[in-house]
């Protein structure tokens, strides 16, 4: 799998008080993470970090090139007079950019010489299969279906963006998130607002997701079905285990026994000696 995020010793603090020390992990192509923390300003702290809204005291940051991240922006401006559908279809923007620098290149085929001229069809081949990859020959159904999974048919795609709850709000610009498909995703708390029969669509969807994505949610049965790593934040570490949410509390009971033994037997020596 090709290494999305790389990070290596960081550190970060408030004060005289150490909240990451000398961390280290790499975020790989189709890994759904579950990102668990007693504190949940370390988790928002962690994303910040890897996003760049937050220097880190120490320690490097490194994405891939190339990489789309994606995150659920709550302070998107939704202007008056937009419909739902536009803000869905704008999700596509990248690649309509892509399409009509493909067709740049086309129109230059016909002036240019021989070795040119294969130059310009293997860049016309990459962005191809980009809007291939991206689903781009099918928005107008994939907008439908992912409206639909999330419920937003039910409102009305054709509903003026200032007319929405904040609720609404919200379930649009999740909607448009997962329309863009980043090569990763970073989600906070995505079933807040959702019932169940749209949370049963959105489990589905991230199962099936193919690239990558970061999760922060206290819906334990939701987290649980849909993440194949566990990233734990404690005692100013992150500690990967591969599995689901049950595996990780299962390991991570085991090793707090055997930490509790290690010491009970420490102590015992320390007193008998």
């Amino acid at each position: 799998m090709s290494i999305l995020l790389n990070v290596e010793k960081l550190s970060h603090g408030f004060g005289d008080q150490t909240i990451f020390k000398d961390i280290s992990f790499r975020i790989l192509r189709g890994e759904h993470v579950g990102l668990i923390s007693a504190n949940s300003e370390n988790k928002s702290m962690f994303t910040n970090m890897i996003t760049g809204k937050l220097k880190p005291d120490e320690g490097k940051v490194e994405w891939s090139k190339r990489i789309r991240v994606g995150y659920l922006d709550q302070h998107a401006v939704l202007e008056k007079g937009m419909t739902i559908r536009h803000i869905l279809k704008s999700a596509f923007q990248y690649l309509i950019a892509i399409e009509h620098e493909m067709n740049n290149l086309y129109s230059k085929m016909g002036d240019v010489a021989p070795e040119k001229l294969e130059d310009l069809l293997e860049q016309v081949g990459t962005i191809q299969d980009t809007l291939t990859a991206q689903d781009f020959y099918q928005i107008d159904a994939k907008i439908d279906e992912t409206a639909r999974g999330l419920g937003l048919t039910d409102i009305g795609l054709d509903k003026d963006v200032n007319d929405l709850s904040g609720e609404q709000r919200t379930r649009v610009l999740l909607t448009k998130l997962l329309l863009e498909k980043p090569d990763i995703l970073l989600l906070d708390e995505p079933t807040h607002d959702l019932d169940e029969v749209h949370i049963t669509w959105l489990t589905r969807y991230l199962q099936e997701y193919e690239n990558a994505f970061i999760l922060i949610s206290h819906d334990i049965p939701f987290l649980n079905s849909v993440i194949n790593v566990v990233y734990h934040i404690e005692n100013q570490e992150l500690n990967r285990y591969v599995g689901d949410y049950n595996h990780f509390l299962e390991v991570y009971e085991m090793k707090k026994q055997q930490m509790q033994a290690a010491s009970k037997r420490e102590d015992q020596r320390l007193t008998t000696g």
